[in-house]
């Protein structure tokens, strides 16, 4: 495994690699499955930064987001990220209101509420393509409503 000395450039990014593994093959105390046969690490492209081996892929993403993003865990957390076109470009630009400038121009991923479990990271869900992660917590709060439409429905 490399180690790395310095903070992340501007050209890290937050990837994974998997392969499968031999029956019988020792795994190091990093792998919380040693029986289960898949192998993860982050391993980022653009410093060769590689994170410990793993078996599960949330948290090889998680290792991969602390090298690339190291303050991701302090960002917002965002309501679901919905499926229909018009109400998913809402969603998106109330993620970049609330993140970093340019942190999904760098693949920077997006804490998701995921209030049913389902806590597998997705690739390419978060406005730049960068992952979404679930995050288990109590429900993001709601943006106030506009006055007429509390006036309407108040």
């Amino acid at each position: 495994m490399s180690v790395q000395a310095e903070p992340p450039s501007g050209e890290c990014r937050a990837s994974i690699t998997s392969w499968r593994v031999e029956a019988g093959e020792q795994a190091p105390p990093t792998v919380s499955r040693p029986g289960y046969r898949i192998r993860l690490r982050a391993r980022c492209p653009g410093c060769g930064h590689e994170g410990p081996l793993r078996s599960e892929e949330e948290e090889a993403v998680e290792d991969a987001c602390d090298h690339a993003f190291p303050d991701w865990r302090d960002m917002p957390v965002m309501e679901p990220r919905p499926y229909e076109d018009a109400r998913r470009e809402r969603w998106y630009a109330a993620a970049r209101a609330v993140y970093p400038r340019g942190w999904f121009e760098r693949e920077g991923p997006v804490r998701e509420y995921r209030p049913h479990g389902g806590m597998r990271p997705l690739l390419g869900a978060a406005p730049g393509g960068g992952y979404s992660v679930g995050v288990a917590c109590e429900p993001p709060a709601s943006p106030p409503a506009p006055a007429l439409q509390q006036s309407l429905f108040g």
